[in-house]
């Protein structure tokens, strides 16, 4: 049996693509678990400096499995929520930068994904969207997430409607980081891996720690962890080394 998660490795970026073509790379229960236990494993391979998450053509993601959906049971049901929800909080909190390459329609869970990737490059043929209203469903899980990255105006349309959008759209929505030609869309991800392969690892790795840290504080308590980090990073072995090859180079010019 082909395997639901295709993982290769390409420089120090680990690419992830979701591979159920016939059922559009829908996020069945073995997917989730699979996705999530990968993404744990890569937070904590020192050799593994990004991550890409794209899908196998033709779509990126088009959400749940709507048929294991269809025969759920209460209890499953409860599981299914919680599974989910582990799934984009691994994704929210991982220390290293995690990019969507949106390769084709990412809708309901699948919008769910890009909504907690660091950096969402948008194929431009790919559509975004939250259709679970149209469904009897509600994107419940992802309204939080939604809420904070576009604003409450913008995030209730997109719920309430169901609209699916295009790429340029979905970057005015602050959906998408960029519209990307479909045929450069993956060596542009992986331009974003080698980049971030040249920046220190601490540096991200707390970048990420900090930015979860203090979105759910009160701003004085935020403020605070953020000094403490401040000071803390200034003493590092990378930011020393940082800046001293700063400081060489602007004295030679």
């Amino acid at each position: 049996m082909d395997s639901a998660l295709l993982i290769e490795r390409h420089e120090a970026t680990l690419e992830l693509t979701l591979n159920r073509p016939t059922a559009r790379n829908a996020l069945s229960r073995a997917l989730i678990q699979t996705l999530t236990d990968t993404l744990l494993a890569a937070d904590a391979d020192e050799r593994v400096r990004s991550i890409v998450v794209t899908g196998a053509p033709p779509a990126f993601c088009a959400g749940l499995d709507l048929r294991e959906v269809a025969a759920t049971s209460a209890e499953q049901a409860e599981h299914d929520s919680s599974s989910l929800l582990r799934l984009y909080e691994t994704i929210d909190n991982l220390t290293k930068p995690v990019i969507a390459a949106v390769n084709g329609p990412a809708v309901a869970g699948g919008a769910g994904l890009i909504s907690v990737c660091d950096i969402v490059l948008a194929a431009e043929s790919s559509v975004i969207g939250y259709p679970e209203i149209k469904r009897g469903l509600v994107a419940a899980i992802v309204m939080t997430y939604l809420r904070r990255l576009v604003g409450e105006r913008q995030a209730k349309y997109l719920l309430l409607t169901g609209e699916n959008l295009s790429a340029r759209r979905a970057v005015e929505f602050n959906l998408a980081t960029e519209v990307v030609p479909d045929a450069q869309l993956l060596a542009r991800a992986r331009e974003y891996g080698t980049m971030f392969a040249s920046y220190p690892p601490q540096a991200l790795a707390n970048t990420k720690r900090l930015w979860s840290r203090i979105r759910g504080l009160e701003q004085a308590t935020a403020v605070e962890e953020a000094r403490k980090l401040n000071a803390s990073m200034r003493l590092t072995s990378e930011s020393r080394a940082g800046v001293s090859e700063f400081l060489k180079r602007a004295n030679q010019c």
